[in-house]
């Protein structure tokens, strides 16, 4: 995405609120081609870069602007760069400046969400503790504010959003939302959050479902990715009433668990943050991914191959990485040690 002053004309390759010579709103240039203006082998392997050979492509667009590329795949001059949608694929793109954009394009990757002005949209942020937005512990209001801009342009109507979660712990979802700076990001567009502990919830099969997401047209997982961790599968679990999830967790796997409860939640998509992320030792690094599916357990399986974590969570670890498809950026492309930095 390219942004440019319609009156000077200038361009910038990240969101300015405005032109700093002309004070005016930019207008955004969205791009739908893609082609190779020139093209680099590097064969030399670095931290960031661990696999060599690969390729940086220097990318035109239709209105003139240019980008870098890295591609595990050799393009020649005038090739046209497509990328296929899969909806049963796990989209991985990479975040620049703009975190809407990459939303958008992770979502556009797996099919795209068809959202009328009267679907019920349920988003379910990961809240896990009271800290504050930095140690990336709960999903950052910066993400969601891109999120709920997201579904505002593509259509949705803000009375029709409810954003909720609950807490399974001994600190309520308020006191960790409010921390996190999660209450401030909805308040921004007058949403008030809910408790999803303090609604009714709905028995199918041996699960006890949150009402509302049963009756949304649509549920976002919007999952604060952790390396080590199978987190869109821990925030999947809290739409489940405390004392549901408990009872099953004693009787069977958390692999078992989402393996059955996925196909009772055929509405919900999910979303990774991966922007910038928590190692095992729950320090942050920068990893510069927003990912989708509709599979939860095969998002968290991606993300920890594309991190390389030291060890796979237990809830995915058999889920070889082979068999998901990926559409968007390879894992080879966006690979890299993280535990090492």
């Amino acid at each position: 995405m390219f942004y440019e002053c319609s009156k000077c004309k200038r361009r910038w390759q990240y969101p300015l609120s405005e032109c700093p010579y002309c004070m005016i709103a930019l207008d955004k240039m969205a791009s739908k081609t893609a082609k190779v203006n020139s093209v680099m082998k590097v064969s030399i392997p670095t931290l960031l870069h661990p696999a060599a050979p690969y390729f940086v492509l220097l990318l035109e667009d239709e209105f003139g602007n240019l980008r870098a590329r890295k591609s595990e795949k050799e393009y020649q001059i005038g090739d046209e760069l497509n990328f296929a949608p899969n909806s049963n694929a796990v989209s991985v793109w990479r975040v620049k400046y703009d975190r809407q954009e990459a939303i958008d394009k992770a979502l556009e990757l797996i099919g795209g969400v068809k959202i009328e002005p009267d679907s019920k949209i349920v988003i379910l942020p990961t809240i896990e503790k009271a800290s504050h937005s930095y140690f990336r512990d709960n999903t950052s209001p910066e993400f969601l504010t891109a999120l709920l801009q997201a579904l505002l342009d593509k259509g949705a109507k803000i009375e029709n959003i409810m954003v909720g979660g609950q807490s399974f712990g001994d600190v309520s979802a308020g006191a960790m939302a409010q921390k996190s700076g999660l209450v401030g990001a909805c308040q921004e567009f007058g949403i008030t959050p809910a408790d999803l502990a303090e609604g009714e919830f709905e028995k199918i099969d041996k699960f006890e479902i949150a009402k509302k997401v049963l009756e949304a047209d649509l549920v976002i997982n919007l999952a604060m990715e952790k390396m080590g961790r199978a987190a869109a599968c821990d925030n999947m679990f809290r739409v489940l009433k405390k004392e549901n999830y408990l009872g099953q967790k004693y009787l069977s796997s958390e692999a078992e668990i989402a393996a059955a409860l996925a196909p009772v939640l055929d509405k919900m998509i999910v979303i990774g943050e991966a922007e910038f992320v928590q190692r095992s030792n729950k320090l942050t690094t920068f990893a510069g991914l927003v990912l989708a599916s509709k599979n939860a357990a095969n998002l968290d399986r991606v993300f920890n191959e594309i991190t390389q974590s030291l060890k796979a969570p237990e809830i995915v670890k058999d889920i070889a990485p082979a068999s998901i498809p990926i559409a968007g950026r390879t894992i080879k492309e966006v690979r890299y040690r993280a535990e090492t930095f």
